[in-house]
């Protein structure tokens, strides 16, 4: 019972501190921060994180690494990212992405779900309970081009050991447990200049390429699938040829293919599959290097491990048990189809690892992309509740 009436004071602050995280989020909305581009909303968050009692570091990558207590209880890690994708064009925009228009309690703008507003509750919500073990906040930056790598960064070089981890990606308030890994891989072809009007007298790589981009389009119907998880996918996201100007057949073309992993899959199997693909092609795995704000570089190969924590687990029980004493009721579980930080937690480290956050994910990345208000708040009282019961 003492949990319980205590956990009700804490949720009573954390409805009291409710008007002031909605213009937090608000401001969050409408500070623009494109990957590698975070450092004023870095400002802004660690601004309010000390206002609320975190002890806040700043590392070379520009991530924030906020604590609260130092007992000998669990340490929980919670996880979120201050970068989001470009908004695309205006015209396809009710209000300006950066606007943080409120209209009949749905907050408008970009990141809105991916994932402001579970930073804004993430934030409050775990700034309350007081905790017999220690709350560890990463709020990283990157996350958006290379899920993973600022957490794990934090993790092995500040040697945190994490009891759990807890992510605050958009799962619509219900407890996610897993998702594919991710992959993404070069190939090109090569073929010989001419003249564009005498075509004969050359080959063209676009033309070598075709009939590869078309068995890989073909191949996405046998790709193994997992029953909770789903299938593996495989899709071209970008094509690009050389000299690629003026009357002159390519003599060089490159595409990019997003690979989505289920379980057992590995790097060298994924390899050999596609150099079947593309017999007459080039195939390597894409290594990409980030550009932080700070002026930090890091070369990152781009292949992320996916990762499903058991429903048994200790870790997935009592996160259901937390936020349906938090939120007044028990969500379901469920598994993501993007790719997060837990590629990191999970799939490299093995912290257990769950995942929870406001918002419909199939609104992220989209245009006119929102939230209800009535969802964060309802995430503010989960985070809470999380933080108070697993940190015990």
């Amino acid at each position: 019972m003492e949990f319980l009436d205590d956990l009700v004071k804490y949720i009573g602050i954390v409805e009291e501190n409710l008007p002031r995280m909605n213009e937090f989020l608000k401001e969050l909305v409408s500070t623009p921060s494109l990957s590698g581009e975070e450092k004023n909303l870095a400002l802004i968050v660690s601004r309010e994180l000390k206002d609320l009692g975190y002890d806040v570091e700043v590392d070379e990558m520009g991530s924030l690494i906020a604590r609260r207590g130092d007992g000998d209880g669990r340490t929980i890690l919670f996880d979120g990212h201050l970068d989001h994708i470009h908004p695309g064009a205006k015209e396809g925009w009710r209000y300006g992405p950066y606007a943080a228009e409120e209209v009949d309690g749905v907050l408008y703008g970009r990141a809105t779900v991916d994932m402001k507003g579970a930073l804004a509750a993430m934030i409050y919500g775990c700034s309350v309970p007081n905790v017999n073990g220690e709350v560890i906040l990463s709020l990283v930056v990157h996350e958006e081009t290379n899920e993973g790598v600022a957490t794990r960064k934090i993790i092995r070089e500040r040697g945190l050991e994490p009891d759990i981890c807890v992510i605050g990606e958009p799962s619509d308030l219900q407890l996610s447990i897993g998702q594919r890994g991710r992959c993404v891989l070069r190939i090109v072809t090569r073929g010989a200049t001419s003249h564009a009007s005498m075509p004969k007298l050359g080959r063209n790589a676009i033309y070598e390429m075709t009939p590869i981009i078309d068995r890989i389009n073909e191949a996405n119907e046998g790709l193994p699938s997992h029953p909770f998880l789903g299938s593996g996918t495989m899709a071209v996201t970008s094509i690009a040829c050389r000299p690629g100007t003026g009357p002159i057949v390519p003599d060089y073309c490159k595409i990019q293919v997003d690979r989505r992993l289920v379980p057992k899959e590995t790097l060298d199997g994924i390899l050999e599959e596609m150099r079947k693909l593309a017999t007459k092609g080039e195939v390597e795995l894409l290594v990409d290097e980030l550009k932080c704000y700070t002026g930090q570089r890091e070369k990152v190969d781009q292949y992320f491990k996916g990762w499903l924590t058991d429903r048994n687990h200790w870790a997935v029980k009592e996160s259901l048990d937390a936020l349906e004493e938090g939120m007044g009721r028990r969500p379901r579980i469920v598994g993501w189809r993007f790719s997060t930080d837990g590629v990191a937690t999970a799939g490299e480290l093995g912290i257990p690892t769950v995942g929870f956050g406001p918002g419909d994910p199939a609104l992220a990345h989209q245009p006119d992309e929102y939230i209800t208000l009535a969802d964060v708040e309802a995430a503010a009282r989960g985070y809470c509740s999380l933080a108070y019961k697993l940190a015990k």
